[in-house]
Protein backbone atom coordinates (compact mmCIF):
# COMPACT_ATOMS: atom_id res chain seq x y z
CA UNK A 1 0.00 0.00 0.00
CA UNK A 2 1.30 3.43 -1.15
CA UNK A 3 1.63 6.26 2.18
CA UNK A 4 -0.98 8.55 0.49
CA UNK A 5 -3.31 5.46 0.51
CA UNK A 6 -2.50 4.44 4.22
CA UNK A 7 -3.38 7.69 5.29
CA UNK A 8 -6.53 8.91 3.22
CA UNK A 9 -7.72 5.59 5.00
CA UNK A 10 -7.05 6.93 8.43
CA UNK A 11 -8.48 9.83 7.29
CA UNK A 12 -12.08 8.21 6.36
CA UNK A 13 -11.56 6.33 10.06
CA UNK A 14 -11.30 9.47 11.38
CA UNK A 15 -14.39 11.06 9.91
CA UNK A 16 -16.24 7.77 10.73
CA UNK A 17 -15.15 8.03 14.82
CA UNK A 18 -13.12 4.31 13.73
CA UNK A 19 -9.29 5.38 14.70
CA UNK A 20 -7.55 3.93 17.11
CA UNK A 21 -5.29 5.90 19.61
CA UNK A 22 -2.24 4.63 18.11
CA UNK A 23 -3.78 5.16 14.72
CA UNK A 24 -4.76 9.05 15.98
CA UNK A 25 -1.38 9.80 16.74
CA UNK A 26 0.61 8.21 13.85
CA UNK A 27 -2.12 10.36 11.55
CA UNK A 28 -1.06 13.60 13.93
CA UNK A 29 2.33 13.53 13.34
CA UNK A 30 1.42 12.64 9.35
CA UNK A 31 -0.80 16.04 9.07
CA UNK A 32 1.85 18.30 11.02
CA UNK A 33 4.59 16.92 8.60
CA UNK A 34 3.45 19.22 5.86
CA UNK A 35 0.97 22.07 4.86
CA UNK A 36 -0.56 20.02 1.78
CA UNK A 37 -1.69 17.42 4.13
CA UNK A 38 -3.05 19.35 6.28
CA UNK A 39 -4.82 21.20 3.33
CA UNK A 40 -6.51 17.00 2.29
CA UNK A 41 -7.53 16.82 5.71
CA UNK A 42 -9.30 20.14 5.03
CA UNK A 43 -10.91 19.50 2.14
CA UNK A 44 -11.80 15.97 2.14
CA UNK A 45 -13.60 16.87 5.59
CA UNK A 46 -15.37 19.25 4.11
CA UNK A 47 -17.08 17.29 1.28
CA UNK A 48 -17.56 14.89 3.69
CA UNK A 49 -19.51 17.13 5.84
CA UNK A 50 -21.37 18.44 3.13
CA UNK A 51 -22.30 14.28 1.54
CA UNK A 52 -23.80 14.24 5.26
CA UNK A 53 -26.53 16.85 4.58
CA UNK A 54 -28.76 14.37 2.24
CA UNK A 55 -30.89 11.94 4.32
CA UNK A 56 -29.86 8.46 4.63
CA UNK A 57 -32.85 7.21 4.01
CA UNK A 58 -33.77 8.80 1.13
CA UNK A 59 -35.61 6.91 -1.85
CA UNK A 60 -36.25 8.36 -5.14
CA UNK A 61 -39.55 8.40 -7.15
CA UNK A 62 -38.20 5.90 -10.10
CA UNK A 63 -41.23 4.89 -11.61
CA UNK A 64 -42.31 8.53 -11.82
CA UNK A 65 -39.20 9.83 -13.36
CA UNK A 66 -39.51 6.54 -15.67
CA UNK A 67 -42.89 7.48 -16.69
CA UNK A 68 -41.96 11.23 -17.92
CA UNK A 69 -38.90 10.04 -19.48
CA UNK A 70 -40.99 7.56 -21.52
CA UNK A 71 -43.90 9.60 -22.11
CA UNK A 72 -41.03 12.04 -23.79
CA UNK A 73 -39.29 9.56 -26.06
CA UNK A 74 -42.58 7.51 -26.80
CA UNK A 75 -41.11 4.34 -24.98
CA UNK A 76 -44.54 2.04 -24.23
CA UNK A 77 -42.58 -0.12 -22.00
CA UNK A 78 -41.38 1.70 -18.54
CA UNK A 79 -38.61 -0.86 -16.52
CA UNK A 80 -38.62 0.60 -12.65
CA UNK A 81 -35.21 1.21 -11.21
CA UNK A 82 -34.32 -1.11 -8.59
CA UNK A 83 -33.22 0.44 -5.45
CA UNK A 84 -30.12 -1.39 -5.15
CA UNK A 85 -29.22 0.80 -8.26
CA UNK A 86 -29.72 3.77 -6.26
CA UNK A 87 -27.44 2.39 -3.77
CA UNK A 88 -25.23 1.49 -6.10
CA UNK A 89 -24.84 4.88 -7.27
CA UNK A 90 -24.42 6.43 -3.79
CA UNK A 91 -21.48 3.99 -3.52
CA UNK A 92 -20.65 5.41 -6.60
CA UNK A 93 -20.96 8.84 -5.51
CA UNK A 94 -18.44 7.91 -2.15
CA UNK A 95 -15.66 6.10 -4.95
CA UNK A 96 -15.53 9.63 -6.43
CA UNK A 97 -14.87 11.46 -3.29
CA UNK A 98 -12.26 9.02 -2.56
CA UNK A 99 -10.76 9.11 -6.18
CA UNK A 100 -10.78 13.40 -5.69
CA UNK A 101 -9.11 13.00 -2.28
CA UNK A 102 -6.28 10.69 -4.36
CA UNK A 103 -5.94 13.17 -7.28
CA UNK A 104 -5.53 15.94 -4.70
CA UNK A 105 -2.64 14.13 -2.63
CA UNK A 106 -1.06 13.01 -5.84
CA UNK A 107 -0.84 16.75 -7.37
CA UNK A 108 0.17 18.37 -4.44
CA UNK A 109 2.82 16.05 -3.91
CA UNK A 110 3.93 16.15 -7.52
CA UNK A 111 3.68 20.45 -7.39
CA UNK A 112 6.70 20.46 -4.84
CA UNK A 113 8.74 23.49 -6.57
CA UNK A 114 12.17 22.59 -7.46
CA UNK A 115 15.16 25.06 -5.58
CA UNK A 116 18.67 25.77 -7.35
CA UNK A 117 21.45 25.65 -4.94
CA UNK A 118 24.40 27.13 -4.47
CA UNK A 119 27.34 26.70 -1.79
CA UNK A 120 30.43 28.31 -1.33
CA UNK A 121 33.14 27.22 1.03
CA UNK A 122 36.62 28.54 0.90
CA UNK A 123 35.62 31.01 -2.22
CA UNK A 124 33.93 34.16 -2.68
CA UNK A 125 31.09 33.65 -6.28
CA UNK A 126 29.32 36.25 -8.12
CA UNK A 127 26.44 34.71 -9.44
CA UNK A 128 23.68 35.87 -12.14
CA UNK A 129 19.71 35.38 -11.57
CA UNK A 130 17.28 34.78 -13.65
CA UNK A 131 15.91 38.33 -13.33
CA UNK A 132 19.43 39.59 -14.26
CA UNK A 133 19.84 40.41 -10.84
CA UNK A 134 23.50 39.83 -9.19
CA UNK A 135 24.30 38.19 -6.03
CA UNK A 136 28.15 38.33 -4.40
CA UNK A 137 28.16 35.05 -2.00
CA UNK A 138 30.60 35.52 0.79
CA UNK A 139 32.63 32.22 2.04
CA UNK A 140 30.73 29.63 3.70
CA UNK A 141 26.99 31.26 2.42
CA UNK A 142 24.22 29.05 1.16
CA UNK A 143 21.75 30.48 -1.47
CA UNK A 144 18.52 28.90 -3.17
CA UNK A 145 15.87 30.34 -5.86
CA UNK A 146 12.82 28.41 -7.22
CA UNK A 147 13.70 27.37 -10.59
CA UNK A 148 10.75 29.30 -11.90
CA UNK A 149 12.10 32.40 -10.17
CA UNK A 150 10.59 34.71 -12.80
CA UNK A 151 7.25 33.05 -12.89
CA UNK A 152 6.41 33.98 -9.48
CA UNK A 153 4.37 36.82 -7.53
CA UNK A 154 7.16 37.00 -5.87
CA UNK A 155 11.05 36.59 -6.31
CA UNK A 156 11.99 34.93 -3.10
CA UNK A 157 15.99 33.52 -2.11
CA UNK A 158 16.75 31.90 0.69
CA UNK A 159 20.18 31.92 2.16
CA UNK A 160 22.07 31.34 5.31
CA UNK A 161 25.84 33.69 5.64
CA UNK A 162 26.43 36.48 3.81
CA UNK A 163 25.62 37.80 0.61
CA UNK A 164 25.48 41.59 -1.43
CA UNK A 165 22.72 41.96 -3.50
CA UNK A 166 22.27 44.10 -6.59
CA UNK A 167 18.44 43.77 -7.57
CA UNK A 168 17.22 44.91 -10.62
CA UNK A 169 14.11 46.96 -10.58
CA UNK A 170 10.85 45.25 -11.01
CA UNK A 171 6.96 45.24 -10.04
CA UNK A 172 7.52 41.90 -8.39
CA UNK A 173 8.77 42.33 -5.27
CA UNK A 174 12.35 40.40 -4.69
CA UNK A 175 12.57 39.12 -0.97
CA UNK A 176 15.92 37.24 1.05
CA UNK A 177 14.37 35.14 3.83
CA UNK A 178 16.83 34.28 6.18
CA UNK A 179 16.43 32.49 9.63
CA UNK A 180 16.07 35.37 11.68
CA UNK A 181 15.16 38.16 9.61
CA UNK A 182 13.36 38.95 6.00
CA UNK A 183 14.11 41.58 3.43
CA UNK A 184 12.03 43.19 0.92
CA UNK A 185 12.87 45.17 -2.02
CA UNK A 186 11.84 46.41 -5.72
CA UNK A 187 15.63 47.10 -6.72
CA UNK A 188 18.46 48.06 -4.53
CA UNK A 189 21.31 47.04 -3.50
CA UNK A 190 22.41 45.82 0.13
CA UNK A 191 24.20 43.17 2.18
CA UNK A 192 22.83 40.30 4.42
CA UNK A 193 24.55 39.36 7.18
CA UNK A 194 22.19 36.40 8.48
CA UNK A 195 24.31 35.36 11.43
CA UNK A 196 24.45 38.67 12.54
CA UNK A 197 20.88 39.22 11.30
CA UNK A 198 22.19 42.37 9.96
CA UNK A 199 21.29 44.33 6.62
CA UNK A 200 22.90 47.23 5.68
CA UNK A 201 21.66 49.38 2.51
CA UNK A 202 23.94 50.63 -0.06
CA UNK A 203 21.43 52.14 -2.24
CA UNK A 204 17.73 52.31 -2.74
CA UNK A 205 15.50 51.40 0.22
CA UNK A 206 14.49 47.90 1.68
CA UNK A 207 12.12 46.70 4.46
CA UNK A 208 13.86 44.45 7.30
CA UNK A 209 11.16 42.26 9.35
CA UNK A 210 11.43 39.95 12.40
CA UNK A 211 10.50 36.29 11.13
CA UNK A 212 7.06 36.70 13.36
CA UNK A 213 6.19 39.77 10.88
CA UNK A 214 5.22 41.62 14.19
CA UNK A 215 8.53 44.23 13.77
CA UNK A 216 9.38 45.93 10.09
CA UNK A 217 11.62 48.90 9.67
CA UNK A 218 12.49 50.59 6.94
CA UNK A 219 15.80 51.58 5.88
CA UNK A 220 17.20 54.25 3.05
CA UNK A 221 20.76 54.42 1.67
CA UNK A 222 23.63 54.60 3.76
CA UNK A 223 20.95 52.66 6.65
CA UNK A 224 21.52 49.60 8.93
CA UNK A 225 19.51 47.15 10.72
CA UNK A 226 20.14 44.38 13.40
CA UNK A 227 17.81 42.08 15.13
CA UNK A 228 19.39 42.02 19.17
CA UNK A 229 19.76 39.04 21.06
CA UNK A 230 16.80 39.87 22.89
CA UNK A 231 14.34 39.44 19.68
CA UNK A 232 14.15 43.49 19.09
CA UNK A 233 14.83 44.72 15.80
CA UNK A 234 16.53 48.16 15.37
CA UNK A 235 18.22 50.70 13.60
CA UNK A 236 21.67 50.65 13.55
CA UNK A 237 24.27 53.26 12.92
CA UNK A 238 27.36 51.80 10.71
CA UNK A 239 29.89 52.12 12.37
CA UNK A 240 32.67 49.30 10.82
CA UNK A 241 33.74 51.37 7.19
CA UNK A 242 34.39 47.34 5.89
CA UNK A 243 31.21 45.91 6.19
CA UNK A 244 31.81 45.25 2.45
CA UNK A 245 35.62 44.95 3.10
CA UNK A 246 34.70 40.79 2.08
CA UNK A 247 33.94 42.19 -1.74
CA UNK A 248 34.99 45.07 -2.60
CA UNK A 249 38.82 43.57 -1.19
CA UNK A 250 39.63 46.73 0.67
CA UNK A 251 39.79 47.54 4.12
CA UNK A 252 39.61 51.57 5.54
CA UNK A 253 40.36 52.82 8.52
CA UNK A 254 39.80 56.57 10.00
CA UNK A 255 40.56 56.79 13.70
CA UNK A 256 39.70 53.33 14.30
CA UNK A 257 40.35 51.36 17.43
CA UNK A 258 43.47 49.04 17.01
CA UNK A 259 41.64 46.43 18.63
CA UNK A 260 38.42 46.82 16.03
CA UNK A 261 40.62 47.10 13.52
CA UNK A 262 42.84 43.70 14.09
CA UNK A 263 39.55 42.21 14.59
CA UNK A 264 38.64 43.03 11.29
CA UNK A 265 42.16 42.26 10.24
CA UNK A 266 41.53 38.79 11.24
CA UNK A 267 38.21 38.47 9.88
CA UNK A 268 39.42 39.71 6.13
CA UNK A 269 42.50 37.65 6.45
CA UNK A 270 40.78 34.82 8.13
CA UNK A 271 43.76 33.79 10.66
CA UNK A 272 43.51 34.19 14.43
CA UNK A 273 44.95 37.07 16.11
CA UNK A 274 45.09 37.10 20.12
CA UNK A 275 45.24 40.74 21.03
CA UNK A 276 44.80 40.03 24.78
CA UNK A 277 48.54 41.35 25.95
CA UNK A 278 48.05 44.40 23.78
CA UNK A 279 48.56 47.21 26.52
CA UNK A 280 47.50 49.94 24.06
CA UNK A 281 44.30 50.79 22.37
CA UNK A 282 45.23 53.50 20.00
CA UNK A 283 43.15 54.88 16.79
CA UNK A 284 44.70 53.83 13.95
CA UNK A 285 44.21 55.22 10.47
CA UNK A 286 44.85 53.85 7.03
CA UNK A 287 44.02 51.58 4.30
CA UNK A 288 44.16 47.99 3.12
CA UNK A 289 44.38 46.95 -0.58
CA UNK A 290 43.61 43.45 -1.68
CA UNK A 291 47.56 43.12 -2.86
CA UNK A 292 48.90 44.04 0.61
CA UNK A 293 50.12 40.69 1.93
CA UNK A 294 49.07 40.49 5.75
CA UNK A 295 52.82 40.18 6.86
CA UNK A 296 53.04 44.27 4.97
CA UNK A 297 50.23 45.04 7.34
CA UNK A 298 51.95 43.89 10.10
CA UNK A 299 55.20 46.17 9.61
CA UNK A 300 53.19 49.01 9.16
CA UNK A 301 51.64 48.08 13.14
CA UNK A 302 54.78 47.61 14.04
CA UNK A 303 56.11 51.21 12.98
CA UNK A 304 53.47 53.16 13.80
CA UNK A 305 52.07 51.75 17.11
CA UNK A 306 55.46 50.10 18.16
CA UNK A 307 53.63 46.71 19.03
CA UNK A 308 55.17 43.57 19.12
CA UNK A 309 53.97 40.60 16.63
CA UNK A 310 54.49 36.92 17.34
CA UNK A 311 53.91 34.12 14.72
CA UNK A 312 51.91 30.72 16.70
CA UNK A 313 50.80 27.67 15.78
CA UNK A 314 47.32 28.91 15.94
CA UNK A 315 48.20 32.54 14.23
CA UNK A 316 49.50 35.34 15.29
CA UNK A 317 50.28 37.23 18.94
CA UNK A 318 50.47 41.03 19.44
CA UNK A 319 51.70 42.70 22.57
CA UNK A 320 53.50 45.31 23.75
CA UNK A 321 53.04 48.85 21.83
CA UNK A 322 52.80 52.68 22.53
CA UNK A 323 50.45 55.50 20.88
Amino acid sequence: MKEQDKYLILIHKRLTNQLSSEEAQELNTWLESKSEHRVLLERTTKSWEASLQYKSDYQPDTNSEWRKLSDKIGEGKVVAMPTRRYRWVAAAAILLLIGSAFWLINNTTNTVENWVEIQTNDTIKDLQLPDGSTVFLNKNTYLAYRENFNNKEERTIKMTGEAFFEVTKNVKPFIVRTDKVDVRVLGTSFNVHSDAAEVTVQSGKVQVSDKPNTQKIILQKGGQARLNINGTLQKTSPKNLNTLAWKTRQLEFNATPLKEALDQLEEYYDVKIDDTELKINCLHTGDVIESDEIQEVFEGLKRIHKVKIIKTDTGYKITEGKC
